[in-house]
């Protein structure tokens, strides 16, 4: 048995249909382009430049939380930050079109960041400073308010039961063997310990907005300005969320770090005890990809590129990078 899926009914003509509703005249190319959260697509336009279409996966946020989404991008690009904002006509940005929400984007052609860049890495501290001063004059009133060990919490609870909110059971060939649990257990309970531990030892006593998944492939250098894009998760959080993603597994991650945080504090200053945080972010998003793939089973795009997902060998491989989480623990901010 599988659940319905919410994006079966986005055949081309609906696509094309859905993008010239907003007055555009289509040339009838469609090129998808590699998104599983949402569907997005590149749309060819008469005599224009083509237009990105984002279709948001239905029942994930709401009108509000996308309205938000989307007024932040066109506040940051009326105030010079370098994003990519959703397009506007007739003072309109969201729509709607056989009850999916849809918005349409500039296309933006470069590169993203390349991987260990020292020079690269101070650009976008620099980047994620800008975007942060600019939003600090409120949080957020739609979108989530970041919560680790809650987020945790969730995420095992669904591994260790396989109940997502899907209105079909999971099967059993995608939950975590039983002979695995107690090791699961024990590991999850681990890191739950040194995470409450480091939260209790410091927290900010406000969150600010953020872009809440800010890594190398939400990041386009053009024409020599790197420009965020996606800001799907937006939420209020803490200010490492946005930068430990760029530190990679080199010999030395503190220099990358002090890279991104000297052009970080080119506009604001950075609160270094944040570091500490770092290891529950990084513990809480090995644990919720497990389960966020878990949740995402029945859509076919998933099933494709990750029909490796599943197998005893992967919630083995899973184990590991949550040992190496433990074993790592404190490497970055010592």
């Amino acid at each position: 048995m599988t659940a319905t899926h919410s994006f079966s009914t986005l055949v081309p003509d609906a696509i094309l249909d859905a993008v010239e509703s907003t007055g555009l005249w289509s040339d009838s190319r469609i090129y998808p382009l590699n998104s599983y959260e949402n569907r997005v697509y590149q749309i060819g336009i008469e005599d224009s430049s083509p237009v990105i279409a984002k279709f948001y996966r239905p029942e994930r946020w709401n009108e509000a939380q996308i309205q938000e989404e989307h007024q932040t991008l066109l506040k940051l690009k009326a105030a010079g930050v370098p994003v990519v904002a959703p397009l506007e006509f007739n003072g309109a940005s969201l729509f709607q079109h056989n009850d999916m929400h849809f918005c349409l984007y500039p296309r933006l052609v470069g590169q993203h960041p390349e991987a260990d860049n020292l020079d690269q890495l101070y650009q976008l501290g620099e980047l994620i400073g800008q975007l942060h001063q600019t939003l600090s004059t409120r949080p957020f009133l739609e979108r989530i308010n970041v919560s680790p060990l809650s987020q945790m919490d969730a995420a095992t609870n669904q591994i260790l039961t396989g109940n997502t909110l899907l209105k079909a059971p999971l099967p059993k060939a995608l939950q975590l063997p039983e002979k695995l649990k107690p090791l699961y257990i024990k590991q999850i309970a681990k890191l739950r310990e040194l995470s409450e531990a480091r939260i209790q030892t410091y927290w900010p006593t406000q969150l600010r907005p953020i872009h809440g998944d800010s890594h190398r492939s939400n990041l386009m250098l053009h024409e020599g300005q790197f420009h965020l894009l996606d800001f799907d998760d937006c939420q209020n959080g803490v200010a490492v969320q946005d930068l430990w993603l760029h530190i990679t597994q080199t010999e030395n991650p503190r220099q990358q770090l002090s890279e991104i945080i000297e052009g970080y504090e080119s506009y604001l200053p950075f609160e270094t005890r944040e570091l500490d945080l770092i290891d529950v972010f990084k513990s809480v998003r090995v644990i919720s990809y497990a389960a966020w793939l878990q949740s995402r089973w029945h859509d076919p795009a998933f099933v494709k590129a990750f029909s490796w997902f599943g197998s005893e060998e992967y919630w083995i491989n899973h184990l590991n990078e949550l040992k190496s989480c433990e074993l790592e623990w404190g490497q970055i901010s010592r």
